[in-house]
């Protein structure tokens, strides 16, 4: 008997010892596991960020086109990247034609006004593609809000003749370098991708709209098309460089119709400036001093918009 408990207790020690061995081993990996998750300047790979791939980021895409999977709308861009438009077709055809909106930035495709007014111009017999308007580095924002080039007439008294297209995007490259330019040609690329995605779909892209900032590029864009859209900028907020341009951007775009929907009280002085330079099809309504241009207002905003498109 005496021989058995000896038996017993050493072959217990043992597989105590092995046990103990064991767990030893599972934190030691464990702690190893961890700090490759935590390690300085090596982040976890996430679903999005290995299925997106060269994507333009920190706008919530991925997640936005889990939550609208019928509306999301990957665009192929330069040099294998994308970027996230959502598709919002027509609730009663035939469509009266398309309309592009771009939102302002740091919005993404679907937040802000920039969904709510898609939804509501749907109800108005409109196809509309949303396009979120990533915000530049603090480094490329400093070179955006750099003053414009200003001529001794003001900046709204310029002569349209003193510059063509191809002239201002050389002035934008020496003025704005070469993050500034690499940024504004991103947003063109979207722009022009999503344009083509809606021809392909056999729709008529008959305006561009342009929330806040989004108004910048949009100008941008309608300067580069032999037969530009309507533009249509919603509380817009130019940058310098294209307030002080504007006048003789738009003479040489050929845009044949442009509305300002403001609140800011500069859309008459812009107006006035416009007129001067002879810029035909400009016209500005103003929604009131102070007016908050938020998603509850996309109903009237949209009617606005659709009463103005219809044919003159």
């Amino acid at each position: 008997m005496r021989r058995f408990r000896t038996i017993c207790r050493s072959s217990y020690r043992k597989r105590l010892a092995g046990w103990l061995l064991a767990l030893a081993l599972a934190g030691t990996v464990a702690v190893a596991s961890a700090e490759e998750e935590t390690t300085p300047g090596v982040p976890a790979q996430s679903p999005a960020t290995y299925l997106r791939g060269i994507v333009s980021s920190g706008l919530g895409e991925w997640g936005l086109s889990q939550r609208f999977p019928d509306a999301a709308l990957w665009l192929d861009l330069e040099d294998g990247a994308r970027t996230l438009a959502l598709l919002w077709p027509e609730t009663e055809t035939p469509a009266r034609g398309a309309l592009i909106i771009l939102a302002d930035e740091g919005e993404n495709a679907e937040s802000g006004l920039a969904g709510a007014l898609a939804r509501e111009l749907t109800h108005r017999k409109f196809a509309v593609l949303t396009l979120g308007l990533e915000p530049p580095s603090a480094a490329v924002e400093d070179i955006l809000e750099r003053p414009g080039p200003v001529s001794e007439a003001g900046p709204e008294e310029q002569n349209p003749e003193t510059a063509i297209p191809a002239t201002i995007d050389v002035m934008a490259s020496e003025t704005m370098g070469e993050p500034g330019t690499a940024y504004r040609k991103r947003i063109r690329e979207e722009l022009v991708a999503g344009a083509a995605e809606l021809e392909k779909r056999e729709y008529e892209l008959i305006g561009v709209i342009g929330i806040g900032r989004g108004g910048n590029h949009v100008v941008t864009y309608a300067v580069e098309l032999e037969k530009p859209p309507a533009l249509i900028w919603v509380d817009p907020k130019f940058y310098p460089y294209d307030s002080s341009r504007l006048a003789a951007t738009l003479q040489k775009a050929a845009v044949p119709r442009i509305l300002e929907l403001s609140s800011s009280g500069e859309e008459e002085q812009r107006k006035a400036g416009l007129r001067r330079a002879k810029v035909a099809g400009f016209s500005v309504q103003s929604v009131g001093s102070g007016t908050s241009f938020a998603p509850r207002n996309g109903k009237a905003l949209a009617g606005r918009i659709s009463a103005w498109l219809k044919p003159e």
